[in-house]
């Protein structure tokens, strides 16, 4: 299995940097991102943007859409030593090239054969999980699109996708596509590695919820932190008020030279003891 933290570093890499978030919280710094921003040819998998190959895909592919004047507006900016890829083939070149194992397939074959805890967008409380899988179905339900989640800009997730040939390899808000679905490849992909970002904690509209939430109940509740009435959290996966209230008398108590609004990441032990979170608090 690999790592998808480094999956979702690698594939920031290749983002145009006018599609980052200002303000948002990456799998990557910012600085880091866009070093070498990919376009995006249907059916590829990471080929060079030169002229014959342009000339093969508008013949292979892109006849049937658009004019060849069109198609050639579209990529005449584009370098002609630089990379395209499709949305799997964002996913297939980091396995060809980068783990030396060569891979070629489509979102239906990643939906089927590699994910788990599958579910519909808006139909499960889990929390999003950077590297998780989004795609979007057709009308027979087969999938035809992915992207991964890839950060978080508040509450809202952040998705690294190969998006089409006019936007080439980009970050998207959740809410403003069309995914209708989402799982965790958790048959090629460990999730359970220490994650480099902190997770942002604030009272967001609709709250902050899932598995890491709850696990940080349970480790404040274990540790004899209570919210602002002295009662014990509630172990419901939701950052409420009092959730809120217990984790600013944690950070309160382990940074007392700095001002709650000031206070740096800290990490708490998950509640099964197999990892730690790392949390960052955020007060307004």
């Amino acid at each position: 299995m690999y790592n998808v933290n480094d999956f979702i570093k690698w594939a920031l890499t290749h983002v145009k940097s006018e599609s980052l978030v200002d303000g948002a919280e990456l799998a990557l710094p910012p600085s880091e991102c866009a070093a070498e921003p990919w376009e995006y040819l249907y059916g590829s998998v990471r080929v060079q943007t030169n002229q014959a190959t342009l000339d093969r895909y508008y013949e292979q592919h892109y006849y049937k859409q658009m004019t060849r004047a069109q198609y050639d507006a579209i990529t005449a900016s584009w370098s002609r030593t630089g990379y395209a890829t499709d949305c799997q083939g964002l996913l297939d070149a980091y396995l060809t090239y980068e783990k030396s194992e060569p891979t070629d397939i489509n979102a239906e074959a990643n939906w089927r054969y590699w994910c788990e805890d599958k579910a519909l967008i808006g139909e499960t409380e889990r929390a999003y999980r950077i590297g998780e899988a989004v795609f979007r179905a057709n009308d027979e339900g087969r999938m035809i699109h992915v992207g991964w989640v890839c950060g978080f800009d508040g509450a809202e997730p952040l998705i690294v996708e190969a998006r089409s040939i006019r936007y080439g390899v980009v970050i998207t808000r959740l809410s403003k596509r069309n995914f209708t679905h989402r799982a965790l490849m958790s048959k090629k992909f460990d999730y359970n590695e220490v994650e480099d970002m902190p997770i942002i904690l604030e009272k967001t509209t609709p709250m902050i919820q899932g598995e890491m939430i709850k696990s940080l109940q349970t480790a404040l509740n274990g540790l004899g932190y209570t919210d602002s009435s002295g009662k014990k959290l509630s172990e419901d996966g939701k950052c409420g008020t009092r959730t809120m209230e217990a984790v600013t008398a944690f950070a309160n108590n382990q940074a007392t030279e700095c001002p709650p609004s000031a206070l740096p990441a800290f990490v708490i032990p998950s509640s099964d003891g197999r990892y730690n979170l790392e949390f960052e608090l955020k007060l307004r």
